[in-house]
C-alpha cells in the first residue's frame, strides 16, 4: 500500500493552507493537512479557531484549489481530546466524536487518526470508533484511511505496549499510520525531547514485522540533520504543526515592529495574553512574554486584533507575499523526508 504522504502539516491559519498547497503544488511534494478539532470541526460543535471554518466549509476551500498534493487528513480525534469537551461526560464526548467523524469522511477527508488515549478500554473504543467510521465510508461510498496511536507526548513508547498496539492495529483492513512517539516533545517555541536511535530502530522493526507505517508526531523546531536521521532509521511519516503557527506570528511581530505599528500590535500581544492559551507549552516556570506570545499566537489569528494588525501592516507591504517567502525557505527542510 502506498501512503498518502511522508510530510503532516497543521492548517494553522488561512495564509498558511494557502502557502503550504502552493509550496505542495510547486515542488510536486504530497503533504497531509492534519487537522485537530480544535482547529477545524463540525459547525455544530463551534468549528474551530483557523478561520473559523467548519469542516465543511475547510474541505470545500481545499477542494477548490484542485490541488491533487495536497490530503485532507485528521488528526487526534477521539473522546475527550477536543478543549471543550474535557469536561463533558464520556458518552457525550464519544458521541461528538463519531458525529465529528462522520462530518469528515462526507466532506472527504482520507485520513483519520483514531486516538482512544484518554479511554480506559483504548482497544475497545478505537474498534467501535472505526466500526463506525466503516459504515459511514460505506453509505456514503468513501475511501478512507486509519492512523492509530495513543502514546503521550513526549514519552518514549514502551516496546510491549507498541507491539500490543501493533498487532491491534494490524487487523484494520484499511490501516495506514501507526503512531510511535520517540522522545520528542515541543514545548513553548522549542524541540526539547530526547530522540533515542535504538528505540526508533525497535519501533521501526515492530511496524515491518506487522505490515504498518510509522508515523512520528511532534517532529516541530527540527534541523536538516535531524530529519535525515529520522528518515535514514526508517520513521514512514512526520507530524509538524506548532512550528508553523510561530513562523506566522513571528514574522507578524517583526513586520509590526519594522513598521513601527504599535497600537494594533499591543491590542495583539493583549488579546493572546489575556487568553491564557500559552500556559499549554509552558517549559519553564519564568516563560517570557514573548514565548507566551511566539507559541500561543496562532490561535488569534481569525480575531479582530490580528486582522486589523495585518492590515495596517499591508499599508506598508504586501504581508501574506513576505510570509510566502519566509515559509517557502522554512519548509525546504521537509522536501528531503
Amino acid at each position: 500500500m502506498k501512503i498518502l504522504s511522508k510530510v503532516g502539516l497543521g492548517p494553522m491559519s488561512i495564509e498558511i493552507i494557502d502557502i503550504v498547497s502552493d509550496f505542495a503544488k510547486f515542488h510536486k511534494k504530497n503533504i497531509m493537512f492534519i487537522a485537530t478539532r480544535n482547529q477545524i470541526d463540525k459547525k455544530e460543535f463551534g468549528g474551530g479557531y483557523v478561520n473559523n471554518f467548519s469542516t465543511e466549509e475547510y474541505s470545500n476551500y481545499i477542494k477548490n484549489k484542485k490541488n491533487k498534493y495536497i490530503h485532507l487528513c485528521r488528526d487526534h480525534s477521539g473522546p475527550l481530546l477536543k478543549d471543550s469537551e474535557k469536561k463533558i461526560s464520556f458518552h457525550e464526548s464519544l458521541e461528538r466524536t463519531k458525529e465529528s467523524l462522520r462530518d469528515d469522511i462526507i466532506n472527504d477527508f482520507k485520513l483519520l487518526h483514531i486516538d482512544t488515549s484518554m479511554c480506559r478500554n483504548k482497544y475497545k473504543i478505537a474498534e467501535d470508533l472505526i466500526s463506525f467510521c466503516d459504515s459511514i465510508a460505506s453509505e456514503y461510498k468513501k475511501k478512507i484511511f486509519y492512523e492509530f496511536g495513543t502514546e503521550e507526548h513526549g514519552i518514549k513508547v514502551a516496546i510491549k505496549k507498541f507491539e500490543n498496539d501493533a498487532a491491534f492495529f494490524s487487523n484494520i483492513s484499511n490501516r495506514m499510520f501507526l503512531v510511535g512517539q520517540t522522545g520528542s516533545l515541543v514545548k513553548e517555541i522549542y524541540q526539547v525531547g530526547d530522540f533515542d536511535n535504538h528505540i526508533v530502530k525497535k519501533l521501526v522493526n515492530l511496524s515491518r514485522k506487522y505490515n504498518l507505517f510509522l508515523k512520528e508526531h511532534n517532529c516541530d523546531y527540527l534541523s536538516n540533520l535531524q530529519i535525515q536521521e529520522k528518515k535514514n532509521i526508517g520513521v514512514n511519516a512526520i507530524n509538524v504543526a506548532p512550528e508553523l503557527g510561530y513562523l506566522q506570528t513571528r514574522t507578524t511581530i517583526y513586520l509590526a515592529n519594522k513598521f513601527n505599528i504599535k497600537k494594533s500590535l499591543n491590542d495583539y500581544k493583549k488579546k493572546i495574553l489575556i487568553a491564557n492559551k500559552w500556559k499549554k507549552w509552558i517549559y519553564s516556570k519564568n516563560i517570557n512574554n514573548s514565548n507566551k506570545i511566539y507559541c500561543s499566537g496562532h490561535y488569534h489569528f481569525s480575531s479582530k486584533e490580528y486582522k486589523s494588525l495585518v492590515k495596517d501592516i499591508n499599508k506598508f507591504t504586501n504581508f501574506k507575499k513576505y510570509l510566502k517567502n519566509v515559509m517557502f525557505f522554512e519548509l525546504k527542510k521537509f522536501l528531503q523526508f
